[in-house]
């Protein structure tokens, strides 16, 4: 089959073999467009003689919240969908895990993997930093502050500062915001970005209601909002927004959300939402996990751009 691969690319099968294995020195234009091929015509090479012939397991883990986040919300799926499309063209296999620093390290130890994909900031900076550590490439799909660790992010925090801003001008009233769990520093940080938006408008400091995991907490939230006046709502994710607008029907009260989603583009007038591309994340951040595990030179840090639909 290589053979055949390099007569209808014009190469040598040296040059077909590194740009499959990652070994040796291919130019990236010319191991692209292998690559591309191979998948084309649905080429698999035999990867357990390549882990023979390398230390490579030819798999890359890829982790995120196993909880209600990762079955309701199209974030995480999208993410891995883009981690597995890019992998497959390199010839790698993708390993789930959860989110658990016990879950992330037990892979890295028994070194099942190559690589690892965190999504979001799903653990500490502290523990972060022993990954770091670990001897394995990490990408992390968000920011960190913990050195050495390759990132590639939307800029967030000033998304969700924006959206917020642009909100105020368009809403009359006060504005809260209902988030997940606030063990997680994303969505601390969505906190803090909404918080500093609306006490910089020199309103009063807004209500955060937190910890609405499940839709009975969602609604419970929703409800205490209601009690207290708020009819304006930021959500902090797509299925919280998608679960308020499934209970409500009130023309008064104004729904938005920081994450966008294929159903909130189903209600007319369309949400107002920051919209993101979680599977070009997980593109892009396996394309540099990949860089990385091949020896090539790779920048820490990659930023998306974001967009809003208001």
């Amino acid at each position: 089959m290589i053979d055949n691969i390099a007569k209808a690319l014009g190469v040598s099968k040296t040059t077909v073999s590194r740009a499959i294995s990652g070994n040796g020195r291919v130019s990236e234009k010319t191991r692209e467009r292998i690559l591309r091929y191979t998948a084309e015509i649905g080429y698999v090479p035999n990867a357990a003689a390549s882990n023979l012939a390398t230390t490579r397991t030819r798999n890359i883990a890829f982790s995120m919240p196993l909880n209600r986040d990762a079955t309701r919300s199209a974030y995480f799926l999208e993410c891995f969908f883009g981690v597995s499309k890019m992998a497959s063209t390199a010839a790698y296999d993708v390993i789930m895990v959860g989110d658990r620093l016990e879950q992330i390290s037990r892979i890295i130890q028994s070194r099942k993997a190559d690589g690892m994909v965190l999504t979001r900031h799903i653990i500490g900076d502290a523990d972060l930093e022993k990954l770091a550590q670990s001897g394995i490439p990490i990408v992390l799909t968000g920011v960190t502050l913990v050195p050495n660790i390759m990132q590639v992010f939307y800029d967030s925090v000033e998304a969700f500062k924006d959206l917020t801003w642009q909100l105020l001008d368009l809403w009359v009233g006060p504005v809260g915001l209902i988030v997940t769990n606030k063990a997680y520093p994303a969505n601390q940080a969505r906190a803090q970005a909404f918080t500093d938006a609306v006490t910089s408008k020199d309103m009063p400091k807004p209500l955060v209601s937190w910890d609405a995991d499940t839709e009975e907490d969602m609604i419970g939230a929703f409800t205490f909002m209601l009690s207290k006046g708020i009819k304006n709502i930021i959500c902090g994710d797509d299925v919280i927004c998608a679960t308020l607008l499934n209970i409500t029907s009130d023309n008064d009260i104004n729904l938005a959300s920081f994450h966008d989603s294929h159903y909130l583009k189903t209600f007319h007038p369309e949400i107002p939402v920051v919209t993101l591309d979680p599977g070009r994340l997980g593109d892009v951040a396996c394309q540099k996990l990949l860089s990385k595990i091949k020896g090539m030179e790779t920048p820490l840090t990659t930023q998306l751009d974001y967009k809003f639909r208001l």
